[in-house]
């Protein structure tokens, strides 16, 4: 938009050092027409867009999903309203989509004319490239007068939030999980929702009983206090831990070691919410979140949300984490570690995680893979541990540039 006024402008310059070349050569009153009839085309455009600036009345309302992945597009419809008694001509609409690469955080779109109390749809998209929370927004009207040589600017302070989740991929086959027996306290069950508890009968209530168990219809049928009975059986719980470390986060942009990690977390948090399990999340990304354990969609958006604006700002090491969380993880559920092989050393630690009956489950980057061969001395390689008979697990290993779907079906 720069350039076409710097065209117009330099174009009209061209036209005044013409005028008054003539001028010279002919008569001084040519020049003085040229130059009040000039003056009078500058006061029509000021007075011409000035009358729009404060004078329109237009409402912008912009209509998007809240939510979407990375690497999707977003589609955008923008309605504009002019509420005002003026048409208004010539005019540009600039949408400031904070989400898109540089080139495309602008959208403009020139519109010619929107009558009085008339209304006008715009839709537009754009890819969403990397995972964050954004705010668009806000959109800039351009008021141009009737020649294009001038133009105001007005803000309109309007925004949407949005999520862009990271990217998640097919898991097919996981390591199998422990199935717990124990309650899992805090959500409401019902036969419906398949927990740990499930509805099988009532009886009359007895000292102690909890009141939300009290079936009311029975209790007004038989003018006795009734209570439902639950009966228990096992379910699944899993719990994901990673470490953002800092100076560990080798390599740039989406193939970086903590961009792999989110999405291999979010990948698998999916699977597991998809087949009911419940689960828990603990991560450190400069400071702890932690989800705890829960089921369902909401609680996989939970997850998102927090993996959407997770970054590799941990100043702790992985094992340090382990050792805050590690009583906490509950007997007879699984522990997926999502870890670097320059981690390899603490999985020696969680020895005494067998002994509740804790299943586990490391899913470990190569830290070489995700730099430059020129860079890969920096990385420190540890030896191969040969771990005690108690670790029945089966590590799953990750390089930058793997199919990810492929390395769990290995």
């Amino acid at each position: 938009m720069l350039k076409i006024f710097l065209t117009k402008w330099i174009s009209l310059f061209i036209i005044i050092v013409f005028d008054l070349i003539i001028a010279l050569r002919t008569s001084i009153e040519f020049f003085y027409f040229f130059f009040w009839f000039l003056m009078s085309v500058v006061a029509v455009s000021l007075a011409w867009i000035a009358i729009e600036y404060f004078g329109i009345k237009l409402s912008l309302t912009r209509r998007t999903i809240a939510t979407i992945e990375e690497d999707d597009i977003l589609e955008i419809e923008t309605v504009i309203s002019n509420n005002g008694f003026l048409p208004i001509i010539n005019f540009v609409l600039e949408d400031c989509l904070t989400f898109a690469i540089s080139q495309e955080r602008k959208k403009r779109f020139l519109l010619e004319y929107l009558g009085a109390r008339s209304t006008l749809s715009l839709k537009y998209r754009c890819q969403c490239p990397r995972r964050g929370r954004y705010e668009i927004g806000p959109f800039f009207i351009y008021l141009f007068d009737p020649w294009g040589l001038f133009f105001l600017k007005k803000t309109y302070f309007i925004y949407s939030e949005l999520y862009v989740y990271p990217q998640t991929f097919s898991i097919k086959k996981f390591p199998p999980l422990v199935k717990g027996i124990l309650p899992w306290f805090g959500i409401g069950t019902s036969r419906v929702s398949g927990d740990e508890e499930e509805f099988y009968g009532i009886m009359e209530y007895k000292r102690g009983d909890p009141y939300k168990k009290i079936h009311w219809f029975s209790t007004a049928r038989k003018n006795i206090l009734i209570v439902k009975q639950f009966q228990q059986h096992a379910f699944y719980r899993a719990t994901i831990i990673f470490n953002l470390e800092k100076d560990k986060n080798f390599g740039e942009g989406k193939e970086s070691v903590a961009e792999y990690i989110i999405k291999i977390a979010a990948s698998v948090a999916k699977y597991f919410i998809e087949r009911n399990v419940s689960l828990e999340l603990i991560a450190h990304i400069g400071e702890i979140a932690h989800i705890p354990f829960n089921k369902g969609a909401e609680h996989l958006e939970d997850i998102f949300r927090a993996l959407t604006i997770a970054q590799a700002e941990s100043r702790i090491n992985l094992d340090e984490l382990l050792q805050e969380f590690a009583p906490h993880i509950p007997n007879d559920s699984s522990l997926i570690v999502i870890m670097l092989d320059q981690d390899w050393e603490f999985l020696p630690a969680m020895l005494s995680l067998k002994a509740r009956n804790i299943s586990l489950v490391p899913l470990i980057l190569i830290a070489s893979s995700f730099l430059h061969p020129s860079e890969k001395r920096k990385i420190i390689k540890y030896p191969e541990m040969k771990l005690p008979e108690a670790f029945d697990f089966a590590p799953i290993f990750f390089s930058c540039g793997d199919n990810l779907e492929q390395d769990f079906i290995k």
